[in-house]
């Protein structure tokens, strides 16, 4: 019977110890180049923290680093993939490092605005409209030779034809600092002597494709949209479209979603960003970006952009929401 050599046992172990020495360390270097390749690669840098608390990369205090934030009612993941083109060609040509915040609500977004971590928006105009008083606007997009676009009400049951229809039933909303989602259906209700009473039920949901999951599974009776994305699901989706039917369109245009910034943004850094979306259809690789967006191209609009829908909207509305 061959016996055990205790000494080779201890060699063996020692060999094993080293191996995974050797395993971790090259793990470490793997993971420190890699880091170093995406420091130094001249491109931007995605921040999809969605909670509510504090960013964690602070912008405000950082004068090459400009902190974009996006709010949309589209999935987090589809944001991503429709709004980093946009971040990677604003970064090149400013070479500024630009952070991308994504917020899941209009509100959110606005806030992070607000608080210095964001210096650009690109969000919801009635959450621009919110907060006018502090905020610049930069650029409107033009969609379809348009920069208005119109609220629908939208159902999937046929026996539901027009907004009477739906009194005593359930609505989706999408937020309530939009204008398409929200602000202007509940302005007209007023108007017509009506509340939200009118219904039985509503809520919101925070993004289209929740809102349209509703009317499929029987949560709610109708939801809320704006023209814009219902256009677009025709097109890419007309599956799901062609059993859906506008019951309801808001009387007044709304402007397309703005680009924003900080009032006390660094003045010239503010008209280069400006600039830079305005000048984007010049050029090959902008206007690879607009189609990526769905937009035309971005135009320069004036302080007044927005005076006939505050107009509808009544003076006694504009601090309300």
């Amino acid at each position: 019977m061959k016996q055990k050599n205790p000494i080779r046992e201890k060699f063996l172990s020692y060999k094993d110890i080293f191996f995974m020495l050797f395993f971790i360390v090259l793990l470490f270097v793997i993971g420190a180049l890699l880091i170093i390749n995406v420091n130094f690669f001249p491109t931007s840098s995605l921040n999809l923290d969605l909670t509510k608390k504090s960013l964690p990369v602070s912008t405000e205090n950082e004068p090459n680093t400009i902190g974009i934030v996006v709010s949309s009612t589209l999935p987090i993941e589809e944001v991503t993939l429709i709004y980093k083109p946009l971040i990677i060609y604003l970064s090149k040509a400013t070479n500024k490092h630009i952070v991308l915040f994504t917020r899941k609500t209009y509100s959110e977004a606005l806030d992070s605005m607000l608080a210095g971590d964001a210096q650009i928006g690109i969000i919801g105009s009635g959450a621009f409209y919110v907060d006018k008083n502090k905020l610049d606007l930069l650029a409107v997009p033009m969609i379809n030779n348009k920069t208005y676009y119109k609220s629908y009400i939208i159902a999937e049951k046929e026996n539901i034809k027009n907004l009477s229809d739906l009194k005593g039933k359930t609505i989706a909303f999408t937020d309530p600092y939009s204008f398409a989602g929200y602000i202007v259906l509940e302005n007209y209700l007023r108007k017509n002597g009506l509340n939200l009473n009118f219904f039985s039920k509503h809520f919101f949901t925070f993004s289209v494709n929740s809102s349209i999951d509703a009317l499929k599974e029987g949560l709610a009776d109708a939801a809320t949209i704006d023209s814009n994305t219902y256009e677009q699901l025709k097109e890419k989706n007309p599956e799901i479209s062609n059993s859906l039917h506008i019951i309801w369109e808001s009387p007044i245009e709304i402007p397309n979603p703005p680009v924003i910034a900080i009032k006390d943004m660094d003045y010239k850094t503010k008209l280069q960003f400006q600039k830079l979306f305005m000048d984007m259809d010049k050029s090959t690789e902008g206007k690879k970006v607009l189609s990526i967006l769905g937009y035309d191209k971005y135009v320069e609009v004036n302080s007044n952009f927005f005076e006939p829908i505050s107009e509808w909207l009544g003076k006694n509305n504009e601090n309300k929401f």
